[in-house]
């Protein structure tokens, strides 16, 4: 079961690059997946017919995700992992840079897909923060369940520190404030 579409899409991603890549294969989606797309509308939620399974979105939880704007959903994901979000934040981040850096300063959905790069890739970051215990210096190997955040985090040994998803998170939002500084504000 995934909180939101956006955690739905995520998922299958990851799960996805877990096989193995694929030629052209995006690990974030640009968008969340469009209703009507592999959906199928039950009394209390959707079901994804995914790639990788099918996949339950409960109504209640993308309504309140949207009404709070947290994309990926509120409380702690049970589908994807700390390290895994930590990838996830990264990719959002690299596509914002990309982008950023041959944006025209015209308004449009160019600008707002950089906005929105940043805000995912801070709020990835946020999620990976929730499996923190509160003393601990990082992330717990017992929060980490799948075989991609493992390698991961070995092959980053402190992907999952505090004080470096501080870093990153500081840095995500700085970057999203200095590309609105620079381009004035965005109104959606």
């Amino acid at each position: 079961m995934a909180r939101t579409l956006w955690e739905a899409d995520v998922y299958v991603a990851l799960t996805r690059a877990e096989r193995g890549p694929e030629p052209g294969q995006r690990l974030t989606p640009a968008a969340p997946i469009a209703r009507g797309e592999n959906l199928t509308e039950g009394p209390d939620a959707w079901t994804y017919s995914s790639p990788v399974g099918d996949i339950t979105i409960p109504y209640v939880s993308e309504k309140t995700a949207n009404q709070t704007g947290m994309h990926f959903g509120l409380g702690r994901s049970r589908l994807v992992d700390p390290a895994q979000w930590v990838i996830v934040a990264h990719q959002y981040a690299d596509d914002a840079l990309v982008d950023a850096m041959n944006y025209d300063g015209e308004p449009g959905d160019k600008r707002a897909g950089i906005e929105l790069s940043w805000e995912l890739a801070a709020e990835a970051i946020n999620q990976a923060v929730q499996f923190l215990p509160a003393d601990a210096v990082e992330v717990p190997d017992s929060e980490i369940w799948t075989e991609f955040g493992a390698a991961s985090k070995a092959a980053h040994p402190g992907m999952l520190h505090r004080a470096r998803l501080e870093e990153d998170l500081e840095y995500f939002t700085e970057a999203l404030a200095n590309f609105r500084a620079l381009h004035g504000p965005h109104f959606r």
